[in-house]
């Protein structure tokens, strides 16, 4: 069977979660050297990325690169610069006594990041404050991280969606490099959804998370093609795992595997809460957590269907379609969703596993040995996840996994 296929096409979904990201840097790696690996025998393209918040900011780096390496290089440059760096790495753990985890390190954070955003100091303007902190510095990292033009480049190989929730609205923006099919646009009328020119703006916008951080305003045209500025906040407040976006960029070639990386960076599962540290902590994980996971049913139905839709049109009457312009848009607007073989990797511990930086205050953890930690295990666990998919479907040999093990690589 897998010699039929003629290429693979890998779409990559990044969620948001602050310092949580640094695992997402990781399994990135693992996912470029399968791809290297993959590319020996057939072509393998980065087809689709789509992301929310730190997603957004890693997915920018890869997508505004010139190929595979060079969006390695873009990352290790971006989380150099987000990351603190002393000289001890105290951790006192008070959880287990009703308390919560002190780290000077990590707490510095604070005070701010280099690179990303610095305390407010308007404290006599505190009354009319919209965040507690100032996120401009994120522009100029963006521009040193990240080949805008290549993102914006009207032959872009891979299809780029970051989102965005408009503050007065409510209205989950998805901004685009590329726009959707003309099928598919009549289903948000209620937004333009159309291609941009991206800026760092746009990536600031899907991670402007409130209350820490401010709204982004962003010019653009209405469906209407007058001017307008609309306030943007964090894309992850509506839906932190931007799946849809992902499927319809996909190509509609039989002969195409289609591999679609899902990388959470929150667990499903956890222990039962203890103190209200850990009520925060789980709260958080399941208002952020990739919300198809809470029915699988759902997503297995909706695969069962694109399969019948797709092959009932193969054996449909060509005439008889022809005659019915509702059905064939109905069927347009169907073959929109791919059926693709998705590997969803959960790359934080659940329970009673998670390592103890990953509590209520992980997010805000970037001290330069957690940010290490966190890339090191999602490298290793997402090559574990990805290459048993492509060694079961024979797209590699089976001593893949053990020549990483041996190897580190």
């Amino acid at each position: 069977m897998a010699q039929a296929w003629t290429s693979i096409e890998v779409g990559l979904v990044l969620q948001g979660g602050g310092a949580l990201g640094a695992y997402e840097w990781g399994a990135i790696e693992a996912l470029f050297g399968l791809m290297d690996r993959l590319e020996h025998h057939r072509p393998t393209s980065l087809k689709v990325v789509t992301g929310v918040s730190i997603g957004a900011v890693n997915g920018a780096c890869i997508v505004g690169a010139k190929d595979r390496a060079d969006g390695l290089d873009r990352l290790a440059k971006l989380w150099g610069t987000l990351q603190i760096a002393t000289p001890f790495d105290l951790r006192i753990d008070l959880r287990p006594f009703g308390g919560p985890s002190i780290s000077p390190t990590r707490d510095m954070s604070f005070f701010g990041l280099p690179g990303f955003y610095v305390p407010r100091m308007d404290f006599w303007n505190f009354w009319r404050w919209i965040s507690f902190y100032d996120n401009k510095m994120l522009k100029q990292t963006l521009e040193d991280c990240v080949s805008f033009e290549h993102i914006n480049k009207s032959d872009a190989p891979t299809t780029f969606v970051v989102s965005a929730v408009d503050v007065e609205s409510g209205v989950l923006r998805r901004f685009r490099n590329k726009n959707r099919p003309p099928e598919a646009e009549p289903d948000r009328l209620e937004e333009s959804d159309r291609r941009v020119a991206f800026e760092p703006k746009h990536i600031m916008a899907s991670g402007s998370l409130a209350p820490p951080f401010p709204w982004t305003p962003v010019e653009g045209r209405n469906r209407h093609g007058q001017p307008e500025i609309r306030n943007y906040w964090d894309g992850g407040l509506v839906d932190n795992t931007p799946l849809g976006d992902a499927l319809e960029a996909f190509s509609e070639d039989d002969k195409v595997y289609r591999l679609l990386i899902v990388l959470n960076l929150y667990p499903l599962k956890g222990s039962l809460p203890k103190n209200l540290f850990d009520v925060a902590d789980r709260v958080h994980e399941l208002s952020f957590g990739n919300r198809l996971r809470q029915d699988r049913a759902a997503a297995t139905r909706i695969n069962k269907l694109v399969r019948a839709i797709e092959g009932l049109r193969k054996i449909a009457n060509p005439e008889s379609l022809a005659r019915d312009k509702r059905l064939q848009d109905d069927i347009a607007e169907a073959s929109r969703y791919k059926v693709a073989k998705t590997v969803e990797i959960d790359l934080q511990q659940p329970g009673a596993a998670q390592a103890p930086e990953d509590d209520e205050s992980g997010l805000r953890d970037f001290s330069s040995a957690t940010i290490a930690r966190r890339r090191e295990h999602g490298r290793t666990i997402a090559h574990d996840k990805i290459a048993r998919a492509l060694i079961h479907d024979k797209l590699l040999p089976a001593e893949t996994s053990a020549a990483f093990a041996a190897t580190g690589s």
